[in-house]
């Protein structure tokens, strides 16, 4: 009998009526533990073993129901009866599903994901602008000042509150940046300079804030029992 995946609501953008994970084989319709690339099938992306479009802007439901889905497929105790190679075997499938699910969870994570597909490193040092980085040598300043200077705090509060206004921004900048690179996939021109470079640049931006803005909790987080007694 054919596994039954679940699958979201009708009127979500990834709803397929059955997902078609890697693991599953099209023509019996049921879980394959053999499954190997075939000749010249390339080894499967993380879209791929989740049975879903390679695509940034995924209904995020989508991903879940297709982890959720295949590990329960995939549970160990389905294939006792075939013996230790065949739980062995669906063990290894449900590491890489669980590999698949951790790396497109997010919306960054897909972003930095397509990026290493089509031959990018998002791990690229980011070049901040002039402005940005008049901010971090202030906020610099305001961190190690922080733990003993009321006056630095309250620079540093002003200072995590832009911070955290240009990444709500950049997050918005991301999700148009996605839209670009998937239509750009579903053109089969993912992989030109301009959908490649603008989603970089536009993810390289978010981590060096979110950096910056880690670094001023942690700052922020020093008790004021650490500020000198007057």
């Amino acid at each position: 009998m054919a596994e039954q995946f679940d699958h979201p609501a009708a009127d979500s953008p990834d709803a397929p009526r059955t997902l078609r994970p890697w693991v599953f084989n099209r023509e019996t319709g049921q879980i394959d533990l053999d499954r190997q690339p075939r000749p010249g099938e390339a080894e499967p992306d993380h879209f791929a073993i989740l049975g879903l479009p390679r695509r940034i802007l995924l209904d995020a439901d989508a991903i879940e129901i297709a982890h959720r889905s295949l590990i329960r497929g995939l549970h160990p105790d389905r294939f006792h009866a075939r013996g230790p190679e065949a739980v062995a075997q669906a063990q290894w499938h449900s590491s890489r599903v669980n590999d698949a699910w951790r790396g497109l969870k997010t919306l960054e994570q897909r972003a930095a994901y397509v990026l290493t597909l089509t031959g990018e490193n998002p791990e690229e040092r980011f070049r901040p602008p002039a402005h940005l980085l008049t901010q971090v040598m202030e906020a610099n300043e305001a961190i190690d000042e922080a733990g003993h200077d009321p006056a630095a705090r309250v620079q540093l509060l002003e200072l995590l509150a832009d911070f955290q206004a240009q990444r709500a921004a950049v997050s918005d900048e991301l999700a148009d940046a996605a839209a670009a690179w998937d239509a750009a996939e579903a053109a089969g021109d993912a992989s030109s300079s301009v959908a490649r470079a603008q989603l970089r640049t536009v993810l390289g931006r978010a981590r060096y804030i979110d950096n910056l803005i880690g670094r001023a909790n942690a700052a922020l987080a020093t008790p004021d029992a650490a500020y000198p007694a007057n």
